[in-house]
């Protein structure tokens, strides 16, 4: 019962995330506007860096805003006074996420497992669209509607196929648990939402069809794995999560292969959970995280 009363708090909250150029004033009249409502600020994390400021805001929802849209039309005055960028999320709708993946399953079933023990209380997995029909039992293991979608034919048709799966179910966020093709600048300028890819980490010299014999066979001493924002430079995206860790001298090659799977796995996880809990901000070529 008190798991059930939790998450039920839990998702009678909001969250907006605010960023301009620094100038005085900007923390009195974020509050102001709330406090002019009766709604009581429940967290609140602010910081400043190059002539710029970021701010991330939580409070109980009420019965004042029916959706973002609504709340958006009454504080974009606010807003518009800074010129500054937001972004409101509302936690009593889940939101929508669609995952792609090839042929590795680990970071899949990572987000999966967690999905469903309530790791993220306020997701709903959409859909999974993969170019391995093997990927089918473990959506059905999850009750998911599942797409195979062949990537052995040009960029252009699979990704118009994709982009139609895409459309019908408009996620908030897409997630690319290893998904193995490159996403096309076509693709991305046709998705209105973020989307989320999870790569290894390992030095340019393991760059290559097979990055964990290379990183084996030179002996590598450090593994790890980083979540970042899909632009159309290829792993060039604003990173969202890393971790590493430091390799044993004995580790045989399957051994080598776990470590590094059970790293993006975790990594995954949490850019996810950031995406959804909505505590993070773009700038530029880099993520403001908040905790």
């Amino acid at each position: 019962m008190s798991r059930a009363i939790n998450k039920e708090t839990e998702n009678q909250r909001a969250a907006l995330v605010f960023s301009c150029v620094d100038q005085v004033g900007i923390i009195a009249r974020l509050t102001s506007f709330f406090a002019e409502r009766d709604l009581n600020i429940s967290r609140y994390e602010e910081f400043t860096d190059d002539g710029y400021f970021f701010s991330r805001l939580e409070w109980s929802l009420n019965e004042l805003w029916e959706d973002e849209q609504a709340f958006s039309n009454e504080f974009q005055q606010l807003a518009d006074s800074y010129n500054a960028d937001f972004d409101i999320r509302f936690f009593n709708r889940p939101a929508s996420v669609g995952l792609f993946v090839s042929t590795q399953p680990h970071a899949l079933i990572g987000i999966l497992n967690k999905y469903e023990a309530d790791y993220f209380p306020h997701m709903e997995v959409s859909f999974i669209v993969a170019d391995d029909k093997a990927m089918h039992a473990i959506a059905d293991r999850h009750g998911i509607p599942f797409f195979y979608v062949s990537t052995e034919v040009e960029a252009l048709d699979y990704e118009h196929q994709q982009l139609e799966i895409v459309h019908r179910y408009n996620p908030d966020i897409l997630g690319l648990a290893r998904y193995g093709k490159v996403v096309s600048t076509n693709f991305l300028q046709q998705v209105s939402c973020p989307i989320v890819n999870i790569h290894d980490s390992f030095p340019a010299s393991c760059n290559g069809a097979e990055p964990y014999q290379m990183a084996y066979d030179s002996g590598i001493k450090l593994i790890g794995a980083t979540a970042r924002l899909v632009t159309p430079e290829l792993d060039h995206g604003p990173i969202i999560e890393q971790e590493v860790k430091r390799v044993p001298t004995a580790v045989s090659l399957p051994e080598l292969i776990k470590l590094g799977c059970d790293i993006e796995q975790k990594v995954f996880a949490r850019a996810m959970l950031k995406m959804l809990d909505q505590k993070i901000i773009v700038h530029g070529n880099r993520t403001i995280v908040f905790h």
